[in-house]
């Protein structure tokens, strides 16, 4: 019986070295094969140049390029050219008015098929001299209205690359998860071997090889999921890259960090620079030119046109056979609007709610913009903190790990007790790596919220 569960424990230890560690190489596989090496730095110039949201966003400030000229504000003249002809067959009966020279009726004159043809064209054109200055300030708010949507392309460029940075960032610290999820089931493979041997050897129960057991199935499970959240993460940051989603890249983990921020430099920064805050200055400066437009359309319009007409008829039929005109006009008009039906009233008077509106949303504005920095200020100052007490944790956990690895060696400790400082190893492990990466985020978000991300774009 004894040597039937030797031989069982032997049989299970062979096939536990051709089911877990194949199965550990073929995962380490699948992450390493058909990977590509992408930097940061190119990332960022890929999103640049692919992110859907920022293409949208430059076609609007496109538009508003293009809207923002001399003649749709007003400034250039009006020219039109027409012409016509016309034609006409007819049978026409006259009869003049003034009798004969007898002193009777006018005899009635017929004309069959009486042709009629009419010639006309001219070209004419019209400027307006004064309206109240509404061109300028219409002029003034395409202006306005193309800084608006360059503000909010900038702002979409900046969402862009906090969505870039998060995704690269996940997916290096996917990376890291996983290889620390690998280490694990090494550790726990190499202590099954041993438990499986004094089981075999008799120097351990059943109950030892079991647990070990358990436990290298449990890291795996771990590794298996590890390997999914990393995959996913590649395709979040496909998503921004406007990649196949099953394009797959090696990320580089290597993070640096800036110890140079002041939070009183970065609210300076922020109060000028800040896109949500510029959004809400220029929509208020929009409104006032919006208001003086309104005003302009209860001032007197003055306008001069000119203009040349040809015409020419000829018929048949009539009493004159043939008539020309040639020659120039010119001339002023003037307008003015002395009633509209409250019309032009309202219009100043919904600018001028406007501005208070817009005056209120730049007040909001910059007390959320307060907030969130010192928010974004206290998150990074946090996980800074926390991040140097998790590396001075994980020296601890790792010395008392390889301690507890030569105390289990020379069978001072149990397997509990090993399995024990393994998990506090690896979750220390685990813990660090995620806290570096939420400091690296907190610091984005930080230069974010100031509005110099750009300046930054590879922090």
């Amino acid at each position: 019986m004894k040597k039937l569960n030797r031989l069982s424990s032997k049989w299970k230890v062979k096939m536990t070295s051709k089911l877990f560690y194949p199965l550990a190489l073929f995962l380490l596989s699948l992450t390493a094969w058909g990977q590509k090496p992408l930097k940061l730095n190119e990332a960022v110039k890929i999103a640049l140049e692919q992110n859907l949201n920022i293409k949208i966003a430059e076609q609007d400030f496109y538009i508003a390029e293009k809207n923002n000229n001399w003649g749709n504000a007003g400034f250039l003249p009006n020219i039109s050219a027409n012409g016509s002809y016309t034609y006409s067959q007819t049978d026409v009966q006259q009869q003049l008015a003034v009798g004969s020279d007898t002193g009777g009726p006018a005899p009635i004159r017929e004309f069959n098929d009486a042709v009629a043809e009419n010639y006309q064209a001219g070209v004419s054109a019209s400027y307006v001299l004064f309206d109240g200055l509404g061109r300028l300030n219409n002029l003034k708010r395409l202006q306005l209205q193309e800084d608006l949507s360059e503000t909010q392309l900038r702002f979409t460029v900046e969402n862009v690359l906090l969505s870039l940075f998060s995704a690269y960032y996940e997916v290096a610290r996917q990376s890291e998860q996983m290889q620390i999820a690998r280490e694990s089931v090494d550790l726990s493979f190499k202590r099954y071997q041993r438990a499986a041997t004094a089981l075999e050897l008799g120097a351990q129960g059943r109950l030892e090889s079991l647990s070990a057991l358990v436990d290298l199935r449990r890291d795996s499970i771990n590794y298996l999921n590890a390997l999914n959240a990393y995959q996913r993460s590649n395709r979040e940051l496909n998503r921004v890259l406007n990649f196949p989603a099953d394009t797959s890249f090696s990320i580089d983990t290597l993070v640096q960090f800036r110890d140079d921020l002041v939070y009183g430099q970065l609210q300076t920064q922020a109060m000028a620079n800040n896109a949500a805050l510029i959004q809400s200055r220029i929509a208020r400066d929009i409104n006032k030119k919006n208001l003086n437009i309104a005003w302009s359309g209860r001032m007197p319009q003055v306008a001069a046109n000119a203009g040349y007409n040809f015409s020419r008829q000829e018929n048949e039929g009539g009493f004159l056979r043939f008539t020309e005109n040639t020659g120039w006009q010119y001339g002023l008009s003037a307008q003015w609007n002395i009633f509209s039906s409250y019309r032009s009233q309202t219009q100043v008077e919904v600018a001028r709610i406007a501005i208070f509106q817009s005056e209120l949303a730049i007040e909001k504005a910059r007390q959320d913009l307060k907030v969130d920095l010192a928010n974004a200020w206290i998150d990074f100052q946090h996980s800074d903190r926390i991040l140097k007490i998790e590396q001075r944790n994980l020296e601890v956990a790792l010395l008392n790990f390889e301690r507890s690895k030569e105390a289990y060696a020379l069978g001072s400790i149990n397997n509990v007790q090993f399995r024990e400082a393994q998990l506090n190893y690896i979750s220390a492990k685990a813990a660090l790596n995620d806290l570096k990466y939420r400091r690296k985020l907190s610091e984005i978000e930080l230069q974010r919220v100031a509005g110099v991300l750009l300046q930054n774009s590879n922090p």
